[in-house]
C-alpha cells in the first residue's frame, strides 16, 4: 500500500472513530458501520468495502467505548481535603455549589487519603475555563483537572 492509501485509511478510520464515539449514546451496542449501511426509504446507500482486521479494530473499539462511556475532557475540581472532616466538609461544597449553579453536574470522590468535589463536563479547556472565571469568585481553591467526562446530553 503506498502511503497516500494509507494515509487515506488512517483519516477514514479516525473519522469513523470519531463519529462512533460521538453516537455511543444514540447508537448504544450496534457497529457504527451497520448504522452507516442502512437501507432507508428515499436516501442513498452507503457501502462500504474494508478488511476484516478493521471490522475487527472497530468492534473492539465499540465494546471498550461501551465498557467505559464518555470521553476525555475537563471539569473544575472546587474541593480537595483531607482529614477527619474532609466528608463532611465535601457535602457542604456539594450544597453550597448545587444553589449557586442549580442544573451543572458534579461529582464526589475519595482518593486516599482525599475527598473531591469536581463539577461540570467540559470537552475543551476553553469552555473549562469560561465557567472556571464565574466559579472561582465561590470557591477561591478551584482549578482545572483533565478527567473522563460524561458525553453530552443528546437534545
Amino acid at each position: 500500500m503506498n502511503s497516500t492509501k494509507g494515509i487515506a485509511a488512517a483519516t477514514f478510520i479516525t473519522m469513523l472513530l470519531a463519529i462512533q464515539s460521538a453516537k455511543a449514546q444514540q447508537v448504544q451496542a450496534q457497529n457504527i458501520l451497520q448504522v452507516l449501511q442502512e437501507q432507508v426509504n428515499g436516501q442513498g446507500t452507503v457501502t462500504i468495502n474494508q478488511s476484516q482486521h478493521i471490522s475487527q479494530l472497530l468492534n473492539d473499539r465499540l465494546w471498550r467505548n461501551a465498557q467505559k462511556p464518555g470521553m476525555e475532557g475537563f471539569r473544575i475540581r472546587i474541593f480537595s481535603e483531607t482529614g477527619q472532616n474532609a466528608r463532611e466538609n465535601s457535602q457542604l461544597a456539594i450544597e453550597r455549589f448545587a444553589n449557586k449553579y442549580p442544573g451543572v453536574k458534579f461529582y464526589q470522590a475519595y482518593d486516599n487519603p482525599y475527598w473531591k468535589v469536581s463539577v461540570g463536563d467540559f470537552r475543551t479547556r476553553e469552555s473549562a475555563q469560561k465557567f472556571y472565571q464565574q466559579v472561582r469568585n465561590d470557591f477561591p481553591k478551584a482549578f482545572l483537572v483533565s478527567d473522563w467526562i460524561n458525553f453530552p446530553d443528546l437534545d
